[in-house]
């Protein structure tokens, strides 16, 4: 999926403009990044066209421990939205996401997160 469609599939999801899809875009899949090991955020990054490679790259040397509050409040730092606008935002990029790779990678890349995560990847019956 080139990076304009998914975008488009972003603004879809959560009704957004396309400067909005691609700001939301940014803070998720950059925020995912720094909560993944480079080593799994690499993995994840060749799957994937540029400049969402670029974004997931932007892997720290040592992964964040975040769980979901977490992650959304630092999107929400990021994008500027409140909390529940950073949630919605999080499930539309990251619903995205997880329909862009193939389904080994995805139950890979969830199966290193806490299963709260599964929610926001669009599959709440994994996150138990």
């Amino acid at each position: 999926m080139p990076y304009g469609a998914f975008l488009a599939a972003v603004r879809e999801r959560g009704g957004y403009s396309a400067d909005e899809a691609d700001r939301v875009t940014r803070a998720v899949l950059t925020a995912l990044g720094t909560r993944l090991t480079p080593d799994i955020a690499g993995h994840l990054a060749d799957q994937l066209p540029e400049p969402l490679a670029d974004m997931i790259n932007d892997a720290e040397a040592a992964a964040r421990d975040w769980g979901v509050r977490t992650f959304v409040a630092h999107v929400a730092e990021a994008t500027g939205e409140d909390e529940e606008g950073a949630e919605v935002a999080a499930r539309a990029v990251l619903s995205t996401l997880a329909d862009r790779i193939g389904r080994g990678e995805r139950d890979a890349l969830l199966s290193r997160l806490p299963a709260e995560y599964a929610g926001l990847f669009g599959y709440p019956e994994l996150a138990g």
